[in-house]
């Protein structure tokens, strides 16, 4: 071999011509780790004296002595030149995925923990994407604790380390950074935020089927609470029409509990139903107990749409006992707020409201979409219990709530709801103030 370094280029395209920062003291500490000479690190083409010099960044080695080093070490080159191993990202990666599973099987903080040590060790390593991955992660972790602006704050950060790379590459943090919007009330923010990522995606010319299904995918709901219905519907049909071209379980299931929204919509309940039973076959192949318990939801309330209180009631029951391994206050919210409501069709309000308080306990203050419904399920107890002067204050506070989100439908028949109980409070002229702000958004709606 030869010790010449003049002129050589080396590895990554960096020049070693003159000295590599850090080079000598990363060769030195692994020859010491491994209990080598620095005769017997050169041997048999170089001399210890050469090593010797590299070592105290006195000369710079060829591409040919970087070659020998790295094999006589056991590293590779790049880890001598950059001080990085290449192989660390792709365990970081790993290693976030693994926290990403447990999160999901209902250990959020051994998940968060995990995930603390990768964003440090993908930092220390300047490995943006792992570093992003490991945000992400974080982020999840937020947002299952029903931490919104900790969860967005995670991940506009993951999006900023992936501004320079292709499109697709954010589309994860993207699509998340959305839900929180929507679960704020914030559905115009959510859309515009989605919307603005497809652009991204179709200025490239052939955009990644599994990112445009992310993005049509998650579309469908705030679509659908903002009234935009044939909006929603589109974008369902265009993940659907995507599915065959996508083999991630994980956004498939996604794609089938939204798309579900929409086929209960238009009475296309038994497909709704296959759809949302495959999401949940899809959660609990990844072993995500905490998403499955999230289809079985979402199976319970359709069963309740099509008047089967005892599937809904069966079916909500078990997802509560899901939630036992895998606890989240937010799904329990909603399985608490189901039950109320299938109490209430049982004509059972005490109990309704029972169940109803219990999730609204777990909400506290939060002004959530779900704490809107809350306070009108609440609401439509004490009509039911014919204390209506109670019901009214809870309908204005999630008439309010609905009227911020821009979530035309939940307004309109909140609007209904009120009118009714002013009504029966005997203030008919105030009733029709309110009836015609819900006829007026039902005519925004149409148009």
């Amino acid at each position: 071999m030869d010790n010449s370094d003049a002129g050589k280029l080396g590895w990554g395209g960096v020049r070693t011509s003159g000295a590599i920062k850090g080079l000598g003291g990363r060769i030195r500490k692994l020859r010491v780790g491994l209990g080598l000479s620095q005769e017997e690190l050169a041997a048999p083409y170089y001399t210890a004296a050469y090593i010797s010099h590299i070592e105290n960044d006195r000369r710079s080695p060829s591409d040919e002595t970087l070659i020998h080093l790295a094999e006589r070490l056991g590293v590779s080159p790049d880890l001598l030149v950059t001080g990085r191993d290449p192989n660390e990202d792709l365990r970081l990666q790993m290693q976030v995925d693994q926290a990403i599973a447990q999160l999901h099987a209902g250990d959020a903080d051994g998940a968060e923990a995990m995930l603390g040590l990768s964003l440090t060790r993908a930092r220390k390593q300047r490995f943006r994407r792992a570093e992003a991955a490991a945000l992400e992660g974080l982020g999840l972790v937020a947002k299952r604790r029903a931490d919104w602006l900790a969860a967005r704050a995670a991940f506009v950060q993951a999006e900023e380390l992936l501004a320079a790379e292709p499109p697709e590459a954010k589309t994860s943090a993207v699509t998340q950074r959305a839900w929180t919007h929507f679960m704020t009330n914030e559905l115009s923010h959510a859309i515009h935020v989605l919307e603005t990522h497809l652009v991204e995606l179709g200025e490239k010319g052939a955009p990644d089927p599994t990112a445009l299904l992310q993005v049509y995918s998650y579309l469908i709901a705030p679509y659908f609470e903002a009234g935009f219905r044939e909006r929603a519907t589109e974008a369902a049909q265009r993940a659907h029409e995507l599915e065959p071209k996508v083999h991630d379980p994980e956004h498939l299931a996604c794609l089938n509990i939204n798309r579900a929204q929409v086929l209960l919509e238009q009475g296309h309940r038994t497909d709704a139903m296959r759809a949302l039973a495959r999401a949940e076959d899809l959660y609990r192949q990844l072993g995500w107990r905490d998403s499955a318990a999230k289809a079985a939801i979402a199976l319970a309330t359709a069963a309740l749409e099509n008047g089967d209180l005892e599937a809904a009631e069966l079916g909500a029951r078990q997802a509560l006992a899901e939630l036992q391994e895998s606890p989240s206050r937010l799904d329990e919210v909603r399985i608490l707020n189901l039950l109320g409501r299938i109490a209430r069709s049982r004509n059972e309000p005490r109990d309704a409201l029972r169940y109803v308080a219990r999730a609204g306990d777990l909400l506290a203050d939060e002004g959530s979409l779900e704490r809107a419904w809350n306070l009108r399920e609440a609401a439509l107890c004490y009509v039911d219990l014919e204390e209506p002067a109670i019901a009214e204050p809870l309908l204005r506070d999630a008439l309010e709530m609905y009227r911020d989100a821009g979530a035309g439908v939940h307004l309109a028949t909140t609007a209904a709801y009120l009118g009714d109980v002013l009504v029966r409070l005997g203030r008919a002229e105030e009733a029709m103030s309110v009836y015609r702000e819900g006829l007026s958004e039902v005519e925004d709606l149409a148009v």
